[in-house]
């Protein structure tokens, strides 16, 4: 065995033997060994030895954190998935059911069935309304109040039997022809461009097709001669 040995000043050895108990040791030679034999290389080591626990330790409870949303969020995508599946094979049903084998007369006949319930409903003798029936006895027809399958058909028959088919940005208008001349022959009557004051001069139905001729401005009112201009015939 070999002994090293050094001379150390009352202060020296005071401050060493406090470091000594603070570090836990009851013998200074202890100490002193340990000193000795720590070297900075193994502290580096340890100190990283100590970060990656605590790296570690970080990132398994920031997944336990997130394990429980992924869960949810795989769930979400089955949830979705599965309703996509349903949807698409409800499309696949609706489809086959639909035949296209039907006739064009099928539809139009189905059209006419949507325009109000004076088109389903029999009168006394028993006979159906029809939609030029219909057009008669309400004046004009507007697009946007039906519910058709087959619009073209239907007003292309309209027009086939007289009526007067205005064609808007929005919509399209069949018109009854003795109305349209009724109408023609109040609105040549009226000289105010206000439309309450006008209004005073029409019925509801007449009313309403001025607004949508003037909305679409197929009517306008003529300052110089002072009387309403419409543009359709």
């Amino acid at each position: 065995m070999k002994i090293i040995m050094f001379k150390l000043t009352d202060e020296e050895y005071k401050e060493l033997e406090e470091r000594a108990r603070r570090e836990g040791y009851v013998l200074i030679n202890d100490f002193i060994r340990s000193l000795i034999f720590s070297s900075p290389q193994n502290s580096q080591i340890n100190q990283f030895d100590l970060s990656n626990q605590i790296v570690s330790r970080l990132e398994k409870k920031i997944q336990d954190m997130i394990n429980p949303f992924t869960s949810q969020i795989e769930d979400i995508k089955g949830k979705i998935a599965n309703l996509t599946e349903r949807v698409e094979t409800l499309e696949d049903k609706i489809g086959a059911r639909e035949s296209p084998k039907d006739s064009e007369p099928k539809k139009v006949k189905k059209d006419l069935g949507n325009i109000s319930k004076s088109l389903t409903a029999s009168n006394r003798e028993g006979t159906k309304k029809t939609a030029m029936d219909v057009l008669r006895e309400q004046g004009a027809i507007f697009e946007s109040e039906l519910k058709l399958n087959n619009p073209d058909a239907f007003f292309d028959k309209l027009e086939k039997h007289g009526a007067i088919i205005i064609a808007t940005d929005s919509e399209r208008i069949a018109v009854d022809q003795n109305f349209m001349e009724e109408f023609k022959k109040k609105i040549s009557e009226i000289h105010t461009s206000d439309e309450l004051e006008a209004q005073k001069y029409l019925t509801k139905q007449e009313y309403k097709l001025f607004q949508k001729l003037k909305q679409n401005s197929l009517m306008y009112f003529d300052a110089t001669t002072k009387s309403w201009k419409l543009l359709v015939s």
